[in-house]
């Protein structure tokens, strides 16, 4: 038997009339039992596109969270080798800043040249084998003296000792992943800074490097970090990979599809979900964030200043639950029918009964008292602070001033349904709003319009 149903069975999407299938899923609606169709039971009509709403968000978070994680991230170790001039390091134990030469450093300085080597590196040079790492050991060589395009570790060079202004005096260090190069075998141990010698023989001269183990999960700690480390790629390996979840992220609320609005539909405009997606991004980033760039690292956020850590991140946490209000109120509609109300979002559909509702009031919502105090005490703290800046004010300013109007529908259900038509500054932010209020007289409830207010916040109610 053909049918012509109102609403696809599938997606919630109206139909155009005498089409079998669904312009916009596809679905043959001439698959639907009568008993299971839109037109039958109105209130189950909700387009399965409002869940991409908490999707696109998901994504979002995802992203931010995911991606800022990996951009902070800080390589647990890494693993130098610095050509060593012993010549050079000879004559520099008669140089002292402040004029003042030790009888041990002229002692030093007298030493003949492979007496002097041998106190320096208390005999221990492990001696490498020419074939195998004569290569690499002669681009560190370059690399180390400054001929960074001769070599091909230019690129494991610190950006500091690259730069002109603080030009290093001497060899530099060049950088390698502790599992590029054997320094277990070359006497290095897993200890910060710890030291060990090589040498190698190049065209009948011995050549000596010197290796150190940085261990940054050591040295790297709140506000502080060695003054010269690896390369950024190196000490942080997974920026890009962190720049590219980010933008995935990003994509993933852009492009997913959102639900889709009729002009005739009740629902909360998008401008003001976007603005509320913008309120809530802007609070997430710092809140998730800092505690990365306070402890310097990823890592270094759980086993640093962790208190700190995780004040801030309860603070994110609230504003994911803002994420997730956003999505709520995006995929938010009423439908109205002769016999019932009906709020339908990604979580499912609620149905309230014209015969089952009592009254229906205008409300106003407040932030709660304490809220208000809590803004207040922190402006009050920053004065008291000497802090300049107007924001502590105007944040509490912001929260003692702010109001949403609101309809609260009191049925024999118990708990009243609050829908919340205004923002702060009450502007209507529901679209054909008054066909609630118009449906709501028609069916015979009264509506005390005298403004009663309550303490709150509307995302609990």
């Amino acid at each position: 038997m053909k049918r012509n149903l109102k609403f696809c069975p599938n997606c919630g999407a109206e139909r155009v009339p005498n089409e079998r299938f669904c312009g916009d899923c596809g679905y043959d609606t001439q698959s639907v039992e009568p008993s299971q169709s839109p037109e039958n039971r109105p209130i189950q009509t909700f387009s399965a596109s409002s869940g991409m709403e908490l999707w696109r968000r998901l994504g979002l978070l995802a992203g931010i969270l995911v991606g800022l994680a990996l951009f902070c991230y800080v390589t647990p170790a890494v693993v130098s080798l610095t050509a060593v001039d012993w010549e050079q390091e000879q004559a520099k134990e008669l140089n002292s800043a402040s004029g003042y030469v030790s009888e041990e450093d002229k002692r030093l300085s007298q030493l003949p040249l492979a007496n002097y080597i041998q106190e320096k590196t208390d005999g221990k040079v492990t001696v490498v084998n020419n074939g195998e790492w004569l290569t690499l050991l002669t681009d560190v060589q370059l690399a180390s003296h400054g001929q960074y395009e001769r070599s091909a570790y230019g690129n494991r060079v610190s950006e500091e000792d690259k730069d002109p202004f603080w030009e290093a005096i001497g060899p530099v260090a060049v950088f390698f992943e502790p599992d590029e190069i054997p320094y277990t075998e070359w006497g290095l141990t897993q200890e910060d800074l710890d030291r060990s010698y090589i040498s190698i023989d190049q065209d009948g001269q011995t050549a000596y490097f010197l290796l150190r183990y940085h261990d940054y999960s050591a040295s790297v700690s709140a506000m502080s970090k060695p003054y010269t480390v690896a390369p950024d790629w190196l000490y942080h390996p997974y920026r890009k990979a962190g720049i590219a979840v980010l933008l995935l992220g990003l994509a993933a609320y852009i492009f997913l599809p959102r639900r889709k609005k009729e002009p005739e539909e009740i629902a909360y405009s998008t401008g003001s979900m976007l603005a509320g997606d913008l309120v809530a991004l802007i609070l997430l980033l710092p809140f998730y964030g800092l505690p990365f760039l306070i402890n310097g690292g990823t890592v270094q956020a759980v086993s640093g200043f962790w208190i700190i850590s995780a004040v801030m991140w309860f603070l994110a946490l609230l504003c994911v639950l803002l994420f997730y209000y956003n999505a709520w109120y995006a995929s938010y509609r009423i439908t109205l029918t002769a016999e019932s109300l009906s709020l339908i979002t990604f979580r499912g559909v609620r149905e309230y009964k014209w015969k089952d509702i009592t009254e229906a009031n205008f409300v106003t919502l407040r932030n709660p008292g304490w809220f208000r105090k809590l803004f207040l005490a922190m402006a009050f703290l920053s004065v008291m602070g000497g802090r300049t800046s107007t924001q502590p004010a105007g944040s509490a300013l912001l929260a003692a001033s702010a109001a949403y109007s609101g309809l609260e529908i009191q049925g024999t259900g118990g708990k009243p349904l609050y829908i919340w038509f205004t923002n702060q500054n009450g502007g209507v932010i529901i679209n054909n709003f008054d066909k609630v209020l118009e449906a709501i007289e028609a069916s015979g409830v009264r509506i005390n319009r005298n403004m009663r207010s309550i303490e709150g916040f509307s995302m609990f109610m």
